[in-house]
């Protein structure tokens, strides 16, 4: 089914989200190879990224009739399109003649797509509609007999998802349900993204999907953080979710247990007042834990006068902790009460194992009378406005400041692989989510 769900709000009175059964881990032993191995990483595309759904993606950058996006994963190339019918269809970019990509273009508009080599003609359909020397050919006419081989595609929460596999699940069906009635109550698809980024990274495409899959490193990488989001993981919530996602709940607008500072912090003084309330009323570490809650009610009473329409569903947790969802394999959306984060690590075009490139972007809910929204983890404020993509090696530019942390360590993991010493992961409890998607990773890698 090709069409936008709409969404629907949580039990008003949640204070977190529900906490789900866990379900039993094998232990299976996580090796370095699977990081190194170039033979590894072409059965990995074949086995897990031919086969799983991907963002490729916004579907308001689809509109009229025409326009098209262009997704790149890995070596492959996947043009999104809205046809006369309103339908949004994807076929890989590759011509039906000869193999020639259509476009280089990432987005645009085409009455139809023209192979720039011999000038055959596609509409958006994806039929053959129209080549030169058309009567030249012994087996029949082009025309009506061959296409653009289509690929499966499916618009839902805004975003524009793709899957190679022409047996795999429905996307509702590989998302589950858990994921789909929250993914809808944020309304993603009322957001503009407003942080368009993609960064080369010196590492395999997991080790980021591992660093998201765990929050044991925030207290040491991100001291940043903590006065304004729980870090630690007795504070916390971690879900496990069939199909390989899962879930990760930080309380939040509160300074940590972990932040021994008697001070509100500056940024989350400004949100206070924001809301009408007086920071100096929660001074001393004895009244932090009060922040969050007088937030929420805050927001609960005023949200419609100061234009935070979106908040009109969400439960109370909603209006000011992040969840972080982590989708099998390699998506990730970290969600806040103002907007979206998507943090996803894709194969290197290159094939090699060792690189990757890391996608950021960043979006938010227009609110009215605002025309700039802060950016996530620091960074000068951004214009409410889409965001042009910016493509660039990692270090070369900032990514954000907590990204920009997350990153620098990849590189010294990756190097840390090659070691001798290398002795398999040895993982404490709350790291959990990180063997669970290696063993669904090894339950793709054992299929046919």
């Amino acid at each position: 089914m090709n069409q936008e769900a709409r969404p629907f709000g949580l039990p008003r009175g949640l204070d977190r989200p529900p906490k789900l059964p866990e379900p039993t881990l094998r232990g299976d032993p996580i090796t370095a190879d699977r990081y190194l191995s170039r033979a590894y990483a072409e059965e990995e595309w074949r086995k897990v990224f031919m086969r799983t759904w991907q963002v490729a993606g916004l579907a308001y950058h689809l509109k009229e009739p025409g326009d098209f996006i262009n997704f790149e994963l890995g070596a492959e190339s996947i043009l999104c399109v809205r046809g006369q019918d309103g339908q949004v269809r994807a076929f890989y970019n590759s011509c039906a003649h000869r193999g020639t990509r259509l476009t280089a273009a990432e987005e645009g508009h085409v009455e139809r797509f023209v192979c720039p080599y011999h000038g055959w003609q596609f509409d958006a359909a994806g039929q053959t509609v129209f080549v030169p020397n058309e009567e030249d050919f012994p087996q029949g006419s082009p025309c009506g007999r061959v296409g653009l081989r289509e690929v499966r595609c499916e618009v839902r929460f805004g975003l524009v998802w793709v899957n190679m596999d022409p047996e795999a699940p429905s996307l509702e069906d590989f998302l589950g349900e858990t994921v789909v009635r929250e993914l809808a109550s944020y309304r993603i698809e009322d957001t503009i993204r407003v942080l368009h980024m993609t960064a080369d990274t010196p590492c395999n495409w997991k080790i980021i999907t591992d660093n998201f899959n765990e929050a044991y490193h925030v207290q040491v990488l991100h001291p940043g953080l903590l006065p304004y989001i729980e870090a630690n993981y007795r504070n916390c919530q971690f879900d496990l979710l069939p199909g390989g996602h899962n879930r990760g709940w930080f309380p939040s607008h509160n300074p940590s247990v972990l932040h021994d500072s008697e001070e509100v912090a500056d940024h989350l003084a400004a949100l206070l007042r924001q809301w009408d309330l007086d920071p100096q009323a929660f001074y001393g570490r004895e009244n932090h834990a009060k922040i969050r809650k007088a937030v929420q009610r805050a927001k609960r009473e005023k949200y419609a006068a100061k234009g935070y329409h979106h908040y009109r569903d969400y439960a109370d947790y909603q209006l000011t902790d992040y969840v972080i969802y982590n989708l099998f394999p390699n998506t990730v959306l970290s969600i806040g009460p103002d907007g979206t984060q998507l943090l996803r690590p894709r194969p290197h075009p290159s094939g090699d194992p060792e690189r990757c490139l890391f996608d950021h972007w960043w979006m938010v809910h227009p609110i009215e009378g605002q025309t700039m929204t802060p950016s996530p983890a620091g960074g000068p404020d951004l214009p409410v406005e889409d965001a042009p993509h910016e493509v660039f090696c990692y270090g070369e530019k900032s990514l954000g400041t907590t990204a920009d942390e997350d990153l620098s360590i990849a590189k010294m993991q990756q190097e840390g692989l090659h070691s001798a010493g290398y002795q398999g992961f040895y993982l404490a409890h709350q790291e959990r989510r990180v063997q669970h998607f290696h063993e669904v990773l090894n339950d793709y890698m054992a299929r046919p």
